[in-house]
């Protein structure tokens, strides 16, 4: 059976489990009972048993004051092989574990829903449009288009708008690559999420019977200086200007239209978004 000593006075962790074998450091060190953490102290271990020192009486007297039991709230979890030291206490989160991708059992193991639905050319906006989804959606179009630049790709919509130079973006990576890009509208779609859902292969613009598209002009705020919200005001003109148009060209209806349905919010149903050229079809629900 293996025995392993550490030296209490070295200045790393000296581990001898074999005859002209060592390791030096601290953190994780392998033996045959697994995987052990070491700190700079003497142990004894034997096979898979741990026997650790006595605690000093200075480490006792700490414990006990009052001090130190109320800096240390936290709920512990005593191992049976560390039992004896109140050093070597693992202690638990105070919150709760962090949040995690659905999951979905395959025959090729444990796989999160959002790796299936990109094996499928399935991208899902489900959220307010901001950098992070901009960079996220950005990087799962060239990614799609690098492994296949014949397939289509499917871009659901459940979006309640967001920035507009982050949907822009979106949108110019939807016309740069080389597949073409579908868009369908579950829920809602609307402020800058129906520019993405307009936005996508004519054609290939669905929208489910229940869904709605509300469109109106781009909001902005500002604050500052004079010359400051003069250059403000003159960039959300600009924006409704280039968005406006854009509408007018995806729908094929006049400028002066869209220019007077985009004054307020306008909602349309499904079927009025595609009288209106929002979209192509409807998708009948299939369940």
């Amino acid at each position: 059976m293996a025995t392993m000593s550490l030296a209490p006075g070295a200045s790393g962790v000296e581990a001898l489990c074999s005859p002209g074998k060592s390791w030096r450091g601290h953190g994780f060190q392998s033996c045959r009972s697994g995987l052990v953490r070491f700190r700079r102290r003497e142990c004894a271990i034997q096979g898979s048993a741990i026997t650790p020192p006595p605690p000093s009486p200075a480490l006792l007297h700490a414990l006990a004051s009052p001090g130190m039991r109320a800096a240390t709230p936290a709920r512990s979890y005593d191992l049976p092989f560390l039992k004896g030291s109140e050093e070597n206490t693992i202690r638990a989160a105070k919150k709760g574990a962090p949040p995690m991708a659905p999951a979905v059992i395959t025959p090729a193991g444990i796989a999160d829903l959002t790796s299936i639905m990109l094996r499928s050319r399935i991208i899902f906006i489900g959220q307010p449009i901001n950098s992070q989804v901009a960079q996220r959606v950005i990087s799962q179009l060239v990614m799609l288009a690098a492994i296949d630049e014949e397939k289509d790709i499917q871009l659901y919509i459940n979006c309640p708008g967001g920035s507009t130079y982050s949907v822009l973006a979106i949108y110019d990576c939807m016309s740069w690559i080389k597949p073409r890009v579908s868009t369908v509208c579950f829920g809602m779609a609307a402020s800058q999420g129906a520019l993405i859902l307009a936005g996508g292969t004519k054609g290939l613009r669905f929208a489910m019977p229940n869904s709605r598209v509300m469109i109106h002009q781009p909001q902005g705020g500002c604050g500052g200086t004079m010359e400051d919200v003069r250059r403000q005001v003159n960039e959300v003109v600009a924006s409704r200007d280039k968005i406006d148009k854009m509408y007018a060209a995806f729908t094929g209806q006049p400028l002066e239209i869209v220019q007077t349905y985009t004054e307020r919010d306008h909602f349309f149903s499904a079927a009025e978004a595609m009288e209106f050229g929002l979209i192509d079809g409807l998708l009948e629900t299939e369940y």
